[in-house]
């Protein structure tokens, strides 16, 4: 998947915005349910999960990518076929945060996702 990203800067923002938006109604959800909390403003979005994980999500404009930081690694994700995929294990962005919260929680607060939705 070394294709070079052609998305514009504009539909780049647009797009991670929507993202961003769709994180925040998931996590909404949740609210009060689970101990889970998220701060979002201009390039990033800070979620805390128990007060003791973190993953930072931020926009990476200059590659037009986005990068997910967690305690142990950081992921970068490419827009590849109107889906944002990782470079290293080339899961899907919402597949990945899926598992994620799984992981971290025990439950799925990541719905599915429509194709193309973002």
């Amino acid at each position: 998947m070394n294709v070079k990203n052609k998305m514009n800067l504009i539909k780049f923002h647009n797009t991670v915005d929507k993202i961003i938006l769709i994180l925040e109604k998931f996590l909404d959800n949740y609210s009060g349910k689970i101990d889970i909390d998220y701060e979002s403003h201009s390039n990033i979005m800070k979620i805390s999960i128990c007060f003791k994980n973190e993953i930072i999500i931020s926009k990476q404009e200059f590659l037009k990518q986005i990068w997910i930081a967690t305690k142990y690694k950081g992921y970068h994700f490419e827009y590849y076929k109107k889906k944002w995929f990782c470079k290293r294990n080339k899961c899907e962005l919402f597949d990945f945060l899926k598992n994620f919260f799984k992981k971290k929680i025990g439950k799925n607060i990541i719905k599915f996702i429509k194709k193309n939705k973002y």
